[in-house]
């Protein structure tokens, strides 16, 4: 028997802006199956808005990485809040997802621990 697929919309304040946070977190959820996607909320600069989807053990892993509020790279990039959102924006629709986070050109040198 599979396990369930979940949608998790949520958000993590923090250590997020130009250390790779968010490509941080794609690797993260590509290493794990999970179809995710993150955009850096306009109005606060230390938020990341999030989408996951996958199965629910892959899913965790990642979110409890995220409450964990432990080094997530190299670079540093780390939450220190996390939040649970009831609604959201599909994965896919985020304007750094796991379909597109090979065709953008970052910084080199990260190390990933998610």
């Amino acid at each position: 028997m599979s396990e369930e697929n979940v949608k998790v919309f949520c958000y993590v304040r923090g250590k997020v802006q130009n250390v790779m946070f968010r490509q941080t977190l794609m690797r993260a959820a590509l290493k794990r199956g999970v179809v995710a996607g993150a955009t850096n909320n306009k109005k606060d600069r230390n938020r990341v808005d999030i989408a996951l989807e996958g199965p629910a053990s892959k899913v965790t892993e990642i979110t409890e990485g995220l409450k964990s509020g432990k080094k997530l790279n190299s670079w540093n990039a780390h939450a220190t809040e996390f939040h649970i959102l009831e609604t959201g924006k599909a994965a896919l629709e985020h304007e750094v997802n796991t379909s597109n986070v090979d065709n953008i050109k970052w910084k080199q040198g990260v190390e990933f621990y998610l």
